[in-house]
């Protein structure tokens, strides 16, 4: 799941750190559960098996349906390491992949002063809305204030 919520990658069993081949029985045991695993994730992964002299490979794309998360939670691959995410890591991988549109972020340091009075009249003017109400108001009405807090 790290390596698909990454930009994907390789994993070798029966090779070691040492790039030396070990070997590993390569059985339809061994490839069911490696196939349930990224069948367990949310969403699940693709994964493609290969095997060669005794040496499984699991390739693992890119995921297309970022954040992947499992039981334990959600994991970036960081180099050589697997590293649990934070929740503004995962939140910042949901908006990266469009899972959360930028117009739909509510602001939490909003001030009204930063606010652009002429060209929120001009946008109106633009989208022909009658402006003789709070901009509260019409911005609610138009999608872009929540009642508590200004859409960014």
């Amino acid at each position: 799941m790290a390596f698909a919520n990454a930009s994907g990658g390789n994993i070798y069993l029966g090779i070691t750190d040492l790039c030396t081949i070990k070997g590993v029985s390569v059985t339809n045991r061994l490839k069911s559960k490696i196939q349930d695993i990224a069948r367990n994730c949310d969403p699940t992964i693709s994964i493609l098996l290969s095997e060669f002299d005794n040496v499984l490979l699991v390739e693992i794309k890119e995921g297309d349906n970022k954040p992947y998360s499992c039981s334990t939670g959600f994991y970036m691959r960081m180099g050589a390491n697997s590293q649990k995410m934070s929740r503004n890591e995962i939140l910042a991988l949901a908006i990266k992949s469009g899972k959360i549109r930028y117009d739909k972020q509510i602001c939490t340091n909003f001030d009204w002063k930063d606010f652009d009075n002429e060209k929120f009249e001009y946008y109106l003017k633009l989208a022909r809305i009658s402006y003789n109400r709070p901009k509260e108001e019409i911005l609610k009405e138009v999608k872009l204030e929540t009642d508590y807090l200004p859409i960014c």
